[in-house]
C-alpha cells in the first residue's frame, strides 16, 4: 500500500494542490476534489493486492491460526497431506481459483473506468519538508508507529536466537550443524541454507527467462500498434499466479508432474520450477516497463547498418533493460528463498529448504528446537535484506509503483 500509493502521489504536480487552495477551498476539498481523484487507481490497485495477499495467505495461518481459524489455503494442504482427499482439495483449489480470476477481472475493469490521465512529475520535482509543527509530528508519529509495529517482532526475534538455555551466545547457530534426533529434519538444519541457495538460483534463471519471453510478447516490437490484444491477454493471463495461492500451485503441481511422462517428484528441478511460476508476474511487471521504454528507432538504426537481431538485442536492448533485469533477478531470488506454501507440498525430507526448516522446528518440542527455528529465522531474515537492498540499487525508475 505504501509503496503503490505512495509511488504515485510522489508523482501529483503540486501546482493542482495550490491551485485549489488559492480559489478558497479548504484542505479537505483539496483532497477530494484533485487529490483523491488521481489516487483512486492506485488505492484500488493496493487494496486489490493486499486482499489477495491475504485471501491467499498460509503460512502465518498456518502456524498461528490454529483450528478456529482455519482459511482455504490450510484446508487444502490438510485435505491434501493429513487425509488424502485429493478430490476435496481439487474442489477447494477450483474455488480460490475462481475467486482469484473474478477479483483479477473486477479490478482491470474498475482501473479502466476509474484511472485519470494527468501530467506526472518526477519525485524530486515534487519532494519538499514539512513546513508546519503538525505535518512534522504527524510524520515523525508515522515513522515511529511503523518501525514499533514492523521492528519490534524482528529485533526480537534476532535477540532471542543468541538468548540460550546458558546465557547469551551462538548455542543455537552452532545447533543448525547437528542432525540429532531432535533436528529439524532428517539432515543438519544448515544443509537447508544451501538447498534454499540452490533452488533460488535455479528459479531466478527459469523465471528470468520465462519473463524476458513473455515481456517481448507483451511490449511487442515497440512500433505503433504492437501492442496487441494478445499482448494484452497476456499480460492478464501472467497476473494469475500473483493471486493465485502458493498452496494451489503446489498442489497443481503435485498432480501434474507426479506420473510419467512426465514425473518429477524425486527431480532437484520440481521446486524451482514452482518457485519461478510464483515468481513470474513480479519479473514481468518489473521488465515490461523496460521494453516499453525503448525507442524503435534504436533497433531500427541498428539493423540498418547491418547489426543482426542477435546484435541488435545485445547492443541496444540490454544495456537499457539492464537494471530491470538485474531487480527482476533479486525479486525473483528473494521470492523462492521466503516461499512456503507451494514447497510444503513438494519437498522431500532430506531436502528442506529454510522456510520448512523453521516450521518443523517449531512444531518439534524442546527448547534447542524452538531456538534453531530462531537462528534459521534470522539467517533467512539477513539474506532477505541484502537482496532487497540490491533489488532497491538496481530497480530502475517508473517501476516503484509495484
Amino acid at each position: 500500500m505504501v509503496r503503490t500509493v505512495g509511488s504515485t502521489w510522489s508523482t501529483i504536480d503540486p501546482r493542482l494542490e495550490e491551485s485549489a487552495r488559492a480559489l478558497g477551498a479548504p484542505p479537505w476539498r483539496v483532497f477530494t476534489g484533485v487529490t483523491w481523484p488521481l489516487l483512486r487507481s492506485s488505492v484500488a490497485a493496493a487494496s486489490s493486492i493486499v486482499f489477495l495477499f491475504s485471501f491467499t495467505s498460509f503460512g502465518i495461518i498456518l502456524i498461528l491460526g490454529g483450528i478456529s481459524h482455519r482459511t482455504l489455503e490450510v484446508e487444502i494442504y490438510d485435505q491434501t497431506a493429513k487425509f488424502l482427499h485429493l478430490d476435496i482439495a481439487a474442489v477447494l483449489a477450483i474455488v480460490q481459483l475462481f475467486v482469484v480470476v473474478a477479483i483479477l477481472v473486477w479490478f482491470g475493469r474498475s482501473q479502466r473506468r476509474r484511472s485519470v490521465l494527468f501530467d506526472q512529475r518526477s519525485a524530486t520535482e515534487t519532494e519538499h519538508l514539512p513546513e508546519t509543527a503538525r505535518q512534522r509530528w504527524f510524520i515523525r508519529s508515522n515513522l515511529v508507529f511503523m518501525a514499533v509495529l514492523l521492528g519490534t517482532p524482528l529485533v526480537l526475534l534476532v535477540v532471542r536466537s543468541f538468548s540460550t538455555p546458558e546465557g547469551w551466545g551462538l548455542g543455537f547457530y552452532r545447533a543448525l550443524t547437528d542432525s540429532r534426533g531432535g533436528s529439524t529434519s532428517f539432515v543438519p538444519p544448515i544443509d537447508a541454507i544451501g538447498n534454499s541457495l540452490l533452488f533460488a538460483s535455479i528459479a531466478t534463471v527459469i523465471a528470468l527467462v520465462l519473463g524476458l519471453c513473455a515481456a517481448w510478447a507483451i511490449v511487442g516490437d515497440g512500433s505503433a500498434g504492437s501492442d496487441s490484444r494478445f499482448g494484452r491477454w497476456t499480460d492478464t493471463a501472467l497476473m494469475i499466479p500473483l493471486g493465485t495461492s502458493a498452496v494451489t500451485v503446489g498442489f497443481g503441481f503435485l498432480i501434474v508432474f507426479d506420473e510419467p511422462p512426465i514425473n518429477l517428484r524425486s527431480s532437484i528441478w520440481l521446486i524451482p520450477i514452482a518457485h519461478a511460476l510464483v515468481a513470474l508476474p513480479f519479473v514481468v511487471r518489473l521488465l515490461v516497463p523496460g521494453l516499453r521504454s525503448i525507442d524503435p528507432r534504436l533497433r531500427e538504426a541498428a539493423a540498418t547498418l547491418g547489426a543482426s537481431p542477435r546484435r541488435v538485442w545485445w547492443s541496444v536492448d540490454v544495456p537499457i533493460v539492464g537494471k530491470a533485469l538485474a531487480a527482476a533477478a533479486g525479486f525473483a531470488f528473494a521470492i523462492s528463498l521466503g516461499e512456503f506454501g507451494a514447497t510444503a507440498f513438494l519437498v522431500r525430507p532430506d531436502r528442506p529448504t529454510m522456510p520448512i526448516a523453521i516450521y518443523r522446528a517449531l512444531g518439534r518440542p524442546g527448547e534447542y528446537n524452538f531456538g534453531q527455528a530462531m537462528a534459521m529465522s534470522t539467517i533467512l531474515m539477513l539474506l532477505t535484506v541484502v537482496v532487497m537492498l540490491i533489488i532497491d540499487r538496481f530497480r530502475p525508475a517508473g517501476v516503484s509503483e509495484f
